[in-house]
């Protein structure tokens, strides 16, 4: 009522809608006298002919609100779709690659209930342009998030694994950008703290409300941390695995990690160790640049291993085809230029095979 919304566009998936969350916020904003309608059609990775057939929905609808509720495919779809009730299809014409200029007046609430992508609190939406068969970006901020972590219960243990890392793989990578800034240190490095000390708990008892709290924060700040600071060729990797080998964005991303911290390891030592700190290491401060490499690079597969994190290997993949990413991952995702030292395609390939061999 406040943002002046009478026709309000709830966007989630066939998930969120089954659980009934999306028709509870339904049937919330119809008793306070707002008409409200449900987009169920969110698939993964949000391809933009999904994304533009939920605008035309909004526009024929008068949708003078867009609500996403979900994971980062909801959130994403909604911050797009609020740049279709504002401009002409089609979507492509916003893409950050073609100057990403476009109106914002429609306002835009996001409700996560996942704990991962961070994507409440990112300008960044996204979208698996099927045409390039690309992930392209569209700046589109929120207007007002709504965390709230009892509606992340529900998440079952895989989807808790993969989102976590997803959130640990933003912080590890902001930590390590050449982008960073005093905020987003101190934002990284205690997400990268929270998911390790709750995410076990939390994939093994996903009724623990005081888990889910933590990783519900850790995800949140981390998002803060990379919209601040980008992602260096982690996330480029992940891109470029999901698009490739449909694989879980959040699976993609925990594979990165072992090799994100690897490769940060000679030219930000400090930092490094900051990070095995985050991760429990004791007296971290006194030990060298290579135990503290050491320690972080195990304590982060002693945690995929726990919740059942499966290697490229054990999904079926071999290393000719990760090492085609290569191309793809350098050539696709600009944000690679905050990378802490230059990744080049016949650098990307390198540490697409140690990243294949970090973790069996």
């Amino acid at each position: 009522k406040e943002l002046k919304a009478t026709h309000v566009l709830c966007i989630c998936d066939a998930g969120v809608r089954t659980t009934g969350m999306a028709d509870h916020v339904k049937d919330i904003l119809e008793k306070e006298g707002i008409e409200t309608c449900i987009f169920d059609g969110v698939l993964p990775d949000a391809p933009n002919e999904m994304v533009e057939e939920a605008g035309r929905k909004a526009n024929e609808f008068g949708a003078d609100m867009v609500l996403g509720i979900g994971g980062g495919s909801s959130l994403d779809t909604a911050k797009s779709v609020a740049v279709l009730c504002d401009n002409p299809a089609p979507l492509s014409g916003y893409y950050l690659s073609q100057g990403g200029t476009f109106q914002m007046k429609t306002p835009l609430v996001l409700i996560p209930t996942a704990s991962g992508t961070g994507s409440e609190v990112t300008i960044m939406s996204v979208i698996h342009d099927e045409h390039s068969d690309a992930k392209e970006a569209v700046m589109r901020p929120g207007d007002l998030a709504i965390v709230d972590p009892e509606l992340t219960v529900t998440a079952p243990p895989g989807v808790t694994a993969s989102t976590a890392l997803d959130a640990m793989s933003h912080a590890v990578e902001a930590y390590t950008s050449a982008g960073h800034t005093p905020n987003s240190d101190m934002q990284a490095l205690e997400a990268i703290r929270l998911i390790h000390d709750n995410l076990k708990t939390a994939y093994e008892d996903g009724k623990n409300l005081e888990a889910r709290t933590n990783l519900a924060f850790a995800s949140n700040i981390a998002g803060m941390a990379f919209n601040d600071a980008s992602v260096p060729f982690g996330q480029a990797a992940a891109h470029e695995l999901g698009i490739r080998f449909h694989m879980p964005h959040g699976v993609a991303c925990a594979l990165t990690l072992p090799e994100v911290v690897h490769f940060a390891g000679d030219v930000m030592p400090d930092r490094v160790k900051k990070i095995a700190e985050a991760l429990g290491m004791k007296d971290a401060a006194k030990s060298t640049a290579a135990e503290g490499e050491k320690y972080a690079i195990k304590s982060i597969k002693d945690l995929m291993k726990a919740v059942g994190i499966k290697s490229m290997k054990e999904q079926g993949l071999t290393l000719e085809d990760v090492k085609s990413c290569a191309k793809g991952a350098v050539e696709k995702n600009a944000f690679i230029a905050a990378s802490p030292k230059e990744v080049t395609v016949p650098v990307m390939e390198k540490l697409l095979e140690e990243m294949y061999a970090l973790y069996e």
